[in-house]
């Protein structure tokens, strides 16, 4: 599901809903490989309709009106799996929604990942792929920043300079215990499987309060994650880090035109694919 953000209303928002649950509906009418995976798939029909740029949500309409939506899209939720249920001849589903991270499917709808805040207003989000990706050589022609990873031999590391959006909060201005609201807010008003959230926190004004906190909020969170705030970040190229507004308009005025068309000019034959025909692991390619 997009970024709740980005509807004009919350019948908009239920529009998509429905469209996303179908989708997500559909799916477990198929089988893997796995008998085991099947018959837990048949049994529970587990899906996880998610939202996404709850922060910038915040920003825009309020805690009140995110609580009406949540409320509202479950429930609405719930009516198309009993709809969708029936039509398909099976059980209802035992979850239906969740927060997951959505790292970079919320950068394509330019929405904040999950129930997380920016680094900064300004950031760079850092992408691996192996050296052997088609979709490098058009990244460093159009001039995106790419090294190699440490630690990781045969990857490149790809850093994507993001601009948030005017006014929206940023981690630096979240409290621990306020990120941990959120979480308990959305796991009792949207998700009923896990909310993903990965709470950062300052070692040396909130570390001690963990403890604390965890006690208050086992009741309302089915599982969380911590990461301290370090000047240096907590390990090298990590996926977000901050940078001024002055480095984000230097590194995007040396960026220019994303050409991914040359990609497929490189190998042809991946235009006119040969039809594969597949059993029990086995594929006869047809000529």
């Amino acid at each position: 599901l997009g970024s709740a953000n980005n509807h004009e209303s919350v019948e908009d928002f239920k529009r998509t809903l429905n469209s996303a649950f179908l989708y997500a509906k559909t799916v477990t009418l198929g089988h893997t490989h796995w008998p085991e995976t099947n018959t837990v798939m048949t049994r529970n029909r587990r899906i996880g309709c998610s939202m996404t740029g709850i922060a910038q949500f915040i920003n825009s309409k309020g805690l009140h009106q995110l609580k009406e939506w949540c409320e509202g899209g479950y429930n609405h939720i719930q009516d198309c799996d009993k709809k969708y249920s029936e039509m398909f001849g099976v059980p209802r589903s035992i979850k239906t929604t969740s927060i997951k991270p959505s790292g970079t499917v919320s950068l394509l709808a330019g929405a904040t990942p999950g129930m997380h805040y920016p680094e900064s207003r300004h950031y760079l989000r850092r992408v691996r792929m192996p050296n052997t990706s088609d979709l490098l050589e058009p990244l460093r022609k159009a001039g995106y920043p790419i090294e190699p990873a440490i630690g990781q031999e045969g990857t490149a590391v790809v850093s994507i300079p993001v601009d948030a959006g005017e006014g929206i909060r940023t981690i630096e201005q979240v409290s621990m215990w306020e990120q941990l609201s959120l979480a308990s807010f959305l796991q009792t008003y949207w998700a009923d499987n896990q909310v993903s959230c990965t709470v950062t926190f300052d070692p040396e004004t909130e570390g001690k309060e963990i403890k604390n906190a965890l006690n208050y909020f086992q009741y309302s969170l089915k599982g969380i994650s911590f990461l301290p705030k370090l000047p240096a970040g907590a390990y090298p190229q990590m996926p977000y880090e901050a940078i001024t507004e002055e480095q984000y308009k230097e590194i995007l005025s040396q960026i220019e035109f994303l050409d991914f068309g040359s990609k497929s000019d490189q190998h042809p034959e991946r235009l006119n694919p040969p039809d594969l025909y597949c059993d029990t692991g086995n594929c006869e390619i047809v000529k």
